[in-house]
Formats: C-alpha cells, sequence, structure tokens
C-alpha cells in the first residue's frame, strides 16, 4: 500500500535520497532533514497510512517497538540527556506529511525546544465534568 506522490512513500521506495540508519520488512528510521537537534529521526511504517487513526493495531505495535529500539541507540550513540517522542496526527496539530510518522528529538538540559507550556490555571470542575461526560458516552 503506498500513495505515488508521498514523499516518504517514495524515501521507502529509494526514489529519492535519505539518510536511512534502520530498516526492517515493516519500518524505516531516517535522519530528519529539517533537524530540531542533531541525530532528530522520523521512524515510519513502509505501509502508507495517513495518521494514527489508519495503522492497523499490529503496525502500530511493531512500529513502536521500532521508535523504542532506535530511541535507545539514539540515546546511547549521540550520548544526549533525554529524547521526545513526538507524533501529529492531522494539520491542525501539526502533521505535515500526511503518512504516519513519529518523531525521536534528542534533547539537552535548557535547549529551550518543544516547551510544553502548563498553563498555570486549573481547569474548573464543571468544565472536566463536562468533558468527562462526553468521552464516556
Amino acid at each position: 500500500m503506498k500513495d505515488k506522490t508521498c514523499i516518504f512513500c517514495q524515501i521507502v521506495e529509494k526514489k529519492i535520497p535519505s539518510y536511512i540508519f534502520f530498516e526492517s520488512d515493516t519500518n524505516l528510521a531516517f535522519l530528519d532533514i529539517f533537524p530540531v537537534s542533531k541525530g532528530h529521526t522520523i521512524v515510519i511504517p513502509k505501509n502508507h497510512y495517513k495518521n494514527l487513526e489508519d495503522i492497523p493495531d499490529d503496525e502500530l505495535s511493531k512500529l513502536f517497538k521500532t521508535v523504542k529500539q532506535i530511541s535507545n541507540k539514539i540515546y546511547r550513540k549521540l550520548k544526549i540527556q533525554g529524547y521526545n517522542i513526538l507524533q501529529n496526527n492531522f494539520q491542525a496539530a501539526g502533521q505535515v506529511i500526511n503518512h504516519f510518522h513519529v518523531h525521536i528529538i534528542p534533547r539537552s538540559r535548557n535547549d529551550g525546544k518543544l516547551q510544553l507550556v502548563i498553563p498555570e490555571d486549573q481547569s474548573k470542575e464543571e468544565e472536566l465534568k463536562n468533558t468527562l461526560n462526553l468521552l464516556v458516552e
């Protein structure tokens, strides 16, 4: 299952150059050419799925085993202090390429990258209850 117009499918097919350093029968890992930090890696399934909602559970499981393996390798080999695992779904969440993928982003203390700002104001109880009711329906 491939999409001829998808840049990641073209990487899988070796039609465009990339910096692949892991490949299995189902997954591929390569360096991001627009890295947030040195060693920023993208892990993809070889089959084309648009997002988390589309990828079958068995392939998702295999992919995250690969993410774990590659993350450990990056941590050890690049001697980083930590890493983020990032996965965006749909344009509003920052998904640019519509092929399911996971970013592994090496981090160091106080590098100023990808800072998640936690609100200082706690949610109101009524708002939490309303949201909970929507989710459990």
